[in-house]
C-alpha cells in the first residue's frame, strides 16, 4: 500500500503552500542572521555565503547597550509573563465563574464593560496612565510593568472564562451543593478543573502578548535595567544604519524559549484553542 494517495498528496501541497506565509519570514530571519554584515546588500532570500554564529554570541553580549544584559533582559521578561499569566487566571478564572452564574442586570452590566474593554485601545490612557505610575512610584519597575499588563489582558480572561463557564451543564455544582459543598470547593474542585482547556488558551494567548510586547515596555521600563527581551533587542537599531544580522540574531534567540516551550506543551495548547472555539 502506497503511503501517498492522489487526495493525500493534494493535501499535504496545499498545507505546505499554506504555511508558505508563515515559513517564509522565519526563513528571512534565520538566514539574515547568519550573515555577515556585509552581505545583506544582496538578495534576502538566497542562503548565506558564508554563515556564521558569531552575530548571536554579539547579540546576547550586546543586547541592551550599558542599561540592561540580555540575560537580564531575558529573565524579566520570563518573570512579567509567568507572573501575568498565573494573576489573569488566578483573578479572571473566579470572575468569569461569578459573571456566568449570576444572572442578575449588574453581571451583564459588568461583562459588558469587560467586552467594550477588549476593543478600546491601550493609547486612550496612557497619559493618564503613565501620571499615575510615575507618582507611585510605579514607572520604571517589573511590578508596574505586571501590574498594566494584568489590567491590559484581564478582560481577555474574564471574556473567554465567562463563556466557557455559561457553557458548562451546572448539573454536578448542583449536586456538590445538595451534599453541604461549599461554593468556594464547588469552583475549585468540580468547575476549575473542566476549563482546563480554557486556562491553557488564556495562558498561551496573553503570555504571547506579554512575551513579544514592544509599546508597553519602552513606555513603562524603557531604558532601565528591568527592560524587557523586545526592548534589549530594540537597542540594535541605529539612528542612521542597522546591523540587520545582529538585530536578527537577538531576535531568534528571544523566539528559541517560545518555540522550545510550544514543543512541550503543543498538544495542550491544541486541546484548549478547539475547546475554546466549540464552548
Amino acid at each position: 500500500m502506497h503511503r501517498y494517495t492522489r487526495w493525500s498528496t493534494f493535501r499535504e501541497v496545499a498545507l505546505w503552500i499554506a504555511a508558505a506565509p508563515v515559513l517564509a519570514p522565519m526563513y528571512f530571519v534565520i538566514t539574515t542572521a547568519l550573515r555577515t554584515p556585509g552581505e545583506t546588500t544582496g538578495s534576502p532570500f538566497a542562503p548565506p555565503a558564508r554563515p556564521t554564529a558569531g552575530n548571536f554570541s554579539r547579540a546576547w553580549g550586546q543586547a541592551g547597550g550599558d542599561t540592561v544584559s540580555f540575560g537580564q533582559a531575558l529573565l524579566n521578561s520570563t518573570l512579567a509573563t509567568v507572573t501575568v499569566v498565573v494573576l489573569l487566571v488566578a483573578a479572571g478564572a473566579p470572575a468569569g465563574y461569578a459573571l456566568a452564574r449570576r444572572g442578575s442586570r449588574l453581571s451583564s452590566l459588568i461583562f459588558g464593560l469587560f467586552t467594550l474593554a477588549l476593543i478600546l485601545p491601550i493609547q486612550l490612557g496612557l497619559i493618564p496612565l503613565y501620571v499615575f505610575m510615575v507618582e507611585t512610584g510605579l514607572a520604571g519597575t517589573l511590578a508596574g510593568l505586571v501590574l498594566v499588563y494584568t489590567g491590559l489582558q484581564m478582560p481577555l480572561a474574564v471574556f473567554l472564562y465567562t463563556g466557557f463557564f455559561r457553557a458548562l451543564p451546572t448539573a454536578y455544582e448542583e449536586a456538590a451543593l445538595v451534599d453541604g459543598a461549599s461554593p468556594i470547593r464547588i469552583f475549585t474542585q468540580i468547575a476549575l478543573p473542566l476549563v482546563r482547556p480554557v486556562t491553557a488558551a488564556v495562558a498561551v494567548l496573553t503570555g504571547l502578548f506579554v512575551w513579544n510586547d514592544f509599546f508597553i515596555a519602552v513606555v513603562f521600563v524603557g531604558d532601565t535595567d528591568r527592560a524587557t527581551l523586545p526592548v534589549a533587542v530594540y537597542s540594535f537599531v541605529g539612528q542612521f544604519s542597522t546591523d540587520w544580522p545582529l538585530l536578527l540574531a537577538g531576535a531568534t534567540i528571544a523566539l528559541v524559549p517560545v518555540l522550545l516551550l510550544y514543543a512541550f506543551i503543543q498538544r495542550s495548547v491544541t486541546q484548549g484553542f478547539t475547546s475554546t472555539l466549540r464552548g
